[in-house]
């Protein structure tokens, strides 16, 4: 069996997911959504994004529903 990447487009519950961002200068990088600033802005950190953060309009991403980005441990200590 043969496993596919695959993308949700309307998945309204983004906090937290893996996106995969498809415009712009971050374009093929991997990143968490931390927040949501409204409904079209949201918070970008992690992932290719390491300890920075970003913010990208709904229209830049996609969701990249089947891989989750393992976070080591030591990054949330402080």
């Amino acid at each position: 069996m043969v496993s596919h990447v695959s993308f949700v487009y309307n998945d309204p519950d983004i906090l937290g997911q893996t996106i995969f961002i498809k415009r712009g200068k971050h374009q093929g990088k991997l990143g968490l959504v931390k927040r949501v600033i409204d409904d079209e802005k949201y918070l970008v950190t992690g992932g290719d994004f390491g300890e920075t953060s970003e913010h990208f309009k709904r229209s830049e991403f996609i969701v990249y529903r089947y891989r989750k980005i393992k976070m080591r441990a030591e990054r949330h200590r402080r």
